[in-house]
């Protein structure tokens, strides 16, 4: 979202101490990653966004019943259509909008915090209006 210059991005929040994190999830079968991501940030905040660009993707490993799972997620600078911020009943605690300038210093993971670095340079360097902004 762009307010007064000022740019801003939405997280999510969840469990207790607060993991704060980027909107993500998983490509349903008859949708594109980009048609995931739009759907994805819409379930779990309530907010209605339309992709600016692609940012990057972060690969990484977790494991779920002793067997270790690789997971691609794709990332996206969106830009804010509509809806107010309402976290996504048992999968989200908290929504929150920040300032695009002081999101690296409150999102949990380090490369999502890259992300956003990303997503500053690229308002940083393209007039408003070439982003829809």
């Amino acid at each position: 979202m762009r307010e007064n210059g000022t740019y801003s991005g939405l997280l999510i929040g969840r469990n207790t101490p607060r993991i704060w994190s980027l909107p993500k999830g998983h490509v349903e079968a008859d949708e594109t990653i980009e048609q995931a991501a739009v759907r994805e940030v819409h379930e779990e905040t309530a907010v209605q966004a339309t992709i600016v660009s692609k940012l990057s993707d972060i690969r990484y490993w977790f494991y779920s019943r002793d067997v270790k799972h690789s997971k691609i997620v794709h990332f996206f600078l969106m830009r804010y259509v509509t809806g107010k911020p309402k976290p996504q009943e048992g999968e989200v605690d908290e929504t929150a909008w920040a300032k695009l300038d002081e999101m690296p210093e409150i999102m949990t993971h380090r490369n999502e915090r890259r992300l956003i670095e990303m997503a500053r340079t690229i308002v940083a360097e393209n007039p408003a209006g070439d982003l829809g902004f």
